[in-house]
């Protein structure tokens, strides 16, 4: 005995409004987020951040996309992203988890200052031989909505950078 109820057909769409939101969110493009690090390393003489100096950490680029709308096999499917959480991988090893985007680092912080929401320290350096290869994973909440259900789908986008690392020693005489 066959069921009417695994057939499209009037009444009866092909796909379940969840199959049709995770069809429009595999056709989203969401961007890849770089790794905001900052102060940057461009600023300062030793073109390098240092051991043991506070670094902010951010999502550097869009973090919100949407809403868009898309239609899936005679669906419409109305999708919103934004980014839920960051996490860095910071190159030697360590990770940090941020929730939301981060807060950028301006010249008016003050130095030394530690970032309000997403932070690292490094402990050793990654100089002179090489650089930290920093990973920021934008883990983007995409909810949906379609034929009155609704939903969240996470999507994870990955970016990297380079970041040199070294030791500053005082020498007193």
């Amino acid at each position: 005995m066959f069921s009417t109820n695994n057939f499209a057909g009037p009444g009866n769409p092909a796909i379940t409004a969840g199959q049709a939101a995770a069809i429009a969110v595999a056709r989203l493009q969401l961007p890849t987020i770089a790794p905001g690090i900052g102060p940057s390393p461009d600023l300062n003489p030793w073109n390098m951040a240092a051991v043991g100096y506070p670094l902010w950490l951010w999502a550097d680029g869009p973090t919100h996309v949407g809403p868009i709308s898309d239609s899936v096999a005679g669906l419409s499917v109305s999708l919103d992203a934004e980014v839920s959480s960051l996490t860095f991988r910071m190159g030697d090893g360590h990770s940090v988890t941020c929730a939301g985007a981060g807060q950028p680092w301006t010249k008016s912080v003050q130095p030394g200052a530690k970032s309000p929401t997403c932070g690292y320290s490094y402990a050793k350096p990654s100089l002179p031989d090489d650089k930290y290869a920093v990973a920021a994973i934008a883990n983007w909440a995409v909810t949906w909505t379609s034929n009155g259900q609704s939903g969240v789908i996470n999507v994870p986008a990955v970016d990297t950078t380079d970041l040199p690392v070294g030791e500053l020693q005082v020498l007193v005489r």
